[in-house]
């Protein structure tokens, strides 16, 4: 099966992710370090002795919350972590930023004169700053077992609607509408100045990039910098299918021959939009359901100004220019890895309000963020990429030099070391994982996670993970186990790939910090995920 099938076979069974590391060799794994609980070394050592982990490269490491070592194994081999790469990010976020107070502020601005018939003499500008929840998602995050807190009664009850991707757009035309404005003329222009302009992290996989886990990185960022494409049989045409997109902007071109699956056959669709292209192509036989699929935005700057022009339109205001995006170069000559490695003094920030400069032109329209706690719970516990990667960002505008992924990465990694993680056991270049030559240890996190445990924020944090069988991409996880709303753990998932670091309830009542990292399975493969939750169990167990 090509990458390209076995990706969008992913994307009609759950959500996509991205590909992984060649494999390793399983025999070549150092003994464990010296343990006082051998029960626990005999449990972990027979469910690893499986030959059909045999493929597989297996760290793990569990410490106390006061920093005793309790097992060790390959915990300091340097691993791809997968989605494991958002604990750092996350908790360097609520080590040094006010995360319950901080706010991003999106504002549209006049490149001009409004005159008194409401005519702007000039551009029309949505001024970024990086605020990654202009979409339809709702805040605060709510699992698939719990439910929005109830409104109070009042006397007519209206069933609340549901979200859509253009209200946020749409209130912010409104803004625009009572502010006077009837006539832009000029052009529409989705600023995302307020970061260099650097779409993807290192090696990012150019297969990766049209699906929506791998959306570009922009300080304007609507709807997840995703479209969805649908495409279902068509009622009054047979033989034929009809498409839509969601949201209903004009940008990206179709070329659909995709026809309905006959009878008693197996759909087999096709898919495909190449990097730096505006054009998308269906093909084959659609599911019964149909083909629903995200897929990521070029230039989300730019959708983002056609979004608006379109909403602007809507309301009744006229605009006679065309929707662009405005950039911001990189002119750092210095490498990634020399930006990350200079040492940077890191005190908390007390800044609670993120926005763009407004340069004195008149606001238009202004739109307020949930807190970024709000953002980052979501962020770990759905695994969101394109979120924990604005959050990276954000820490390198405020305590680097600027929005980069290498200053984002410097401040991540002073942290890590202040908080006693050894240098040598990580290398991180984004904040997702999403890059395949993130490495790291699992004593490195074991050690992030021991150390957190015992800060003023280190509940908070905790909370924002998965919880065993309850929520977030832990919510069809131990369902069955007595470690069920007693774990709580970032998952990591690459196509050869999987992690599990978090927090464990232990059967005496202990909280135990761990680490389970897994290397070089064979493309598929499920026993290996079967065996980090094994192998939590035994901990759990065992303690």
């Amino acid at each position: 099966m090509t990458l390209f099938r076995r990706t969008l076979a992913l994307l009609l069974a759950t959500t996509l992710l991205p590909a992984g590391l060649s494999p390793q060799s399983h025999t070549r794994a150092t003994k464990p370090a010296a343990s006082p609980n051998t029960q626990l070394a005999d449990h972990i050592q027979a469910i690893l002795a499986d030959p059909a982990l045999s493929h597989a490269e297996f760290g793990i490491c569990v410490k106390t919350l006061d920093g005793l070592v309790l097992y060790g194994f390959n915990d300091g081999h340097l691993f791809t972590p997968a989605s494991n790469a958002k604990l750092a990010t996350t908790a360097t976020a609520f080590a040094l930023l006010p995360v319950q107070d901080l706010t991003w502020i999106t504002n549209v601005v006049a490149g001009g004169v409004v005159d008194p018939q409401g005519v702007l003499h000039g551009d029309i500008l949505l001024l970024g700053a990086g605020d990654p929840t202009l979409s339809r998602r709702r805040y605060p995050y709510h699992g698939p077992q719990s439910a929005p807190p109830v409104a109070a009664p009042s006397a007519i009850a209206e069933p609340e609607k549901p979200p859509r991707d253009m209200d946020v757009l749409d209130l912010l035309a409104e803004q625009v509408e009572q502010a006077g404005v009837r006539t832009v003329d000029g052009s529409v222009v989705g600023d995302d100045t307020f970061y260099v302009d650097e779409p993807y992290g290192q090696s990012w996989a150019w297969d990766d990039l049209q699906w929506s886990y791998g959306a570009p990185v922009s300080a304007l960022t609507f709807a997840e910098n995703t479209i969805e494409l649908n495409v279902t049989a068509d009622p009054a045409s047979p033989g034929a299918t009809v498409t839509d997109w969601v949201p209903n902007v004009d940008y990206y071109t179709l070329e659909n021959t995709m026809i309905p699956t006959p009878a008693n056959q197996t759909a087999h669709p096709g898919l495909d939009r190449r990097p730096g292209s505006l054009l998308v192509r269906s093909w084959g036989t659609t599911p019964a359901n149909g083909l629903h699929a995200g897929l990521a935005i070029e230039d989300p700057a730019e959708f983002t100004a056609a979004a608006f022009k379109q909403a602007l339109l809507a309301r009744g205001v006229t605009v006679t220019g065309a929707a662009v995006s405005r950039h911001k170069s990189s002119v750092e000559t210095s490498g990634f890895s020399d930006q990350r490695s200079l040492p940077i003094r890191l005190s908390p920030s007390s800044q609670t309000k993120v926005y763009a400069p407004l340069e004195e032109r008149r606001v238009l329209a202004t739109h307020v963020s949930p807190p970024l706690v709000q953002d980052i719970t979501l962020t770990n516990k759905i695994s969101q990429n394109l979120h924990a990667e604005l959050t990276l960002r954000l820490l390198g505008k405020i305590l680097g030099t600027d929005g980069s992924f290498a200053q984002g990465s410097r401040v991540v990694r002073q942290f890590l070391v202040n908080a006693g993680v050894n240098d040598q056991d990580f290398f991180l270049y984004d904040g997702s994982g999403m890059s395949p030559d993130d490495r790291i240890a699992p004593r490195a996190y074991a050690q992030l996670l021991s150390y957190a445990s015992r800060q003023s924020w280190g509940e908070a944090w905790r909370d924002t993970l998965p919880i065993a069988g309850v929520d977030g991409t832990l919510s069809n996880r131990f369902k069955t186990s007595p470690l069920k709303g007693h774990l709580w753990a970032k998952t990591g998932t690459l196509n050869e790939t999987n992690a599990l670091s978090g927090y464990l309830t232990t059967a005496s009542g202990k909280t135990l910090a761990f680490s389970i990292l897994v290397n070089g399975h064979r493309p598929g493969s499920e026993v290996e995920l079967q065996a980090i939750d094994r192998i939590a169990e035994a901990i759990a167990a065992a303690e």
